[in-house]
């Protein structure tokens, strides 16, 4: 497969897996980089960051109010993530870039959470950038590493 070829369809599964839960990136990441040469590890990387970024301003923007949020769980998560971002504005950029790097509190929620609590979209972006990378980073490193401990 093409190096282009592998770069959109992760970046179109990491886009999709932003706004479904049920696509999980982590598991196609895994598998992708275990198939993969490494040339393609940092394409994986970045097209699996991207997309889910970019696929979070959706969420972003489900969560200030201007797309509806099915379930009354989730509005329930939402409205409590809400509060401690607007009592704590210095914690919503902390928490995301937690939340983005080890998936708790869940990212989808922490998502959510800081476009009702209107934080700043160009500060959202850039922790959720660094820490998507750094997990992706991660993921990606774990097949590829794995391949040089064990003998083929």
């Amino acid at each position: 497969m093409s190096l282009l070829a592998v770069w959109l369809t992760t970046f179109g599964v990491a886009v999709l897996s932003a706004v479904i839960p049920l696509i999980n990136i982590e598991i196609y990441l895994l598998g992708a980089s275990a198939l993969a040469p490494r040339e393609m590890v940092i394409p994986l990387v970045i097209a699996g960051t991207l997309g889910q970024v970019i696929g979070k301003i959706a969420l972003y923007y489900a969560g200030s109010g201007a797309l509806k949020i099915p379930g009354k769980r989730l509005q329930a998560a939402l409205q409590k993530m809400n509060t401690q971002m607007q009592e704590r504005p210095r914690m919503g950029g902390a928490l995301v870039f937690v939340s983005a790097t080890l998936g708790l509190p869940p990212y989808y929620v922490v998502t959510l959470a800081a476009g009702a609590a209107k934080m700043n979209l160009p500060m959202f972006l850039g922790v959720s950038l660094i820490g998507r990378l750094i997990r992706f980073a991660i993921v990606v490193a774990v097949p590829q590493l794995a391949r040089e401990v064990v003998p083929h």
